[in-house]
């Protein structure tokens, strides 16, 4: 111990280093893997390392691909959507008009967690079936003449059940920022006269977007990179990136190609993380512009520096 306090060099060691090994091994390594492997090519069966870049020309000036990239990205910002829509309004509701047991509530909506997520299509599955319970509600009520098959095995299931798979990753960021707006502000904007509204937007969001932007940031991710709900309960044209590249390795011998896709997909989720800090400081500056114009001090900087008090 002796030895370990007098060299920092050792002590940073020692705190770094199973982490850097980790990375290296699961990280680092497996991505030098890939990108060997798309730029290589498959020869009498075998993968030969000639460092070309056919594979990326074939994805790139495929249709096919493309549009199952865009397809992927298009959902992944409307499950985002969804999901932070979803959450903003419960964690609210929890932080501030539940007086007991917020605990409960918050373990109620996180217990999906819990469950598998390829239980979790089973049972949307059923539900959504033709012979689901959903269907023989509906027709019961007279609402459906016949059991109808648009709600499975459609895009709308996919969002449907992606959207219960991001759920909970991005209620948990929200709730956990939002619980940091002491209430005081709230109600000292309240007592000045802002409408429910004005409390919202002027006082509560800007605290709670980082939190938001980070539910959004987990959304985006899991449906971007999601192969079962496309394929349980998807049809031919809710196909995503993700059953493109999972084809090139299961159903052929396009290995060069899945990976070149794999590459893609990475370089997009590491886009749209580098696009959060830029989006939350463009909404930074909007905030301070309108607390500038106002002459008040509603603004980015004043508020969230509040909010690191305690309430």
């Amino acid at each position: 111990m002796t030895l370990i306090r007098k060299h920092r060099w050792l002590q940073a060691l020692l705190l770094f280093g199973p982490a850097a090994i980790w990375a290296a091994l699961f990280c680092v390594f497996p991505m030098v893997e890939t990108l060997k492997m798309s730029l290589s090519q498959v020869q009498n069966y075998h993968l030969v390392h000639d460092w070309t870049l056919k594979a990326y020309d074939t994805f790139f000036s495929s249709p096919l691909y493309m549009e199952a990239l865009l397809r992927s990205a298009v959902r992944g910002v409307i499950v985002a959507a969804f999901a932070v829509g979803l959450s903003l309004p419960l964690a609210h509701f929890i932080s501030f008009r539940v007086k007991r047991h917020q605990l409960l509530w918050f373990a109620s909506v996180v217990v999906a967690l819990w469950l598998g997520y390829l239980l979790r299509i089973v049972g949307w599955r059923i539900l959504l079936g033709r012979e689901g319970v959903l269907n023989g509600l509906l027709t019961s009520l007279g609402i459906l003449d016949h059991p109808t098959t648009v709600l499975v095995f459609s895009p709308f299931a996919v969002i449907l059940v992606q959207t219960h798979l991001a759920m909970s990753f991005a209620f948990i960021p929200v709730f956990v920022v939002m619980q940091r707006v002491p209430h005081r502000l709230m109600n000292a904007a309240a007592d000045l006269g802002a409408p429910r509204w004005r409390q919202i937007l002027e006082v509560e969001a800007p605290l709670i977007a980082p939190g938001v932007a980070i539910a959004a940031t987990f959304s985006f991710i899991l449906s971007f990179g999601d192969y079962f709900a496309p394929t349980l309960v998807g049809n031919p044209g809710s196909i995503g990136i993700a059953n493109v590249a999972t084809s090139q390795f299961d159903k052929g011998i396009a290995w060069p190609l899945g990976a070149a896709i794999g590459l893609v997909m990475t370089v997009a989720i590491l886009a749209a993380l580098a696009l959060v800090p830029l989006l939350l400081w463009a909404y930074r500056r909007v905030v301070n512009s309108a607390g500038a114009k106002r002459g008040d001090r509603t603004s980015f900087g004043a508020a969230s520096g509040q909010g690191a008090m305690a309430p």
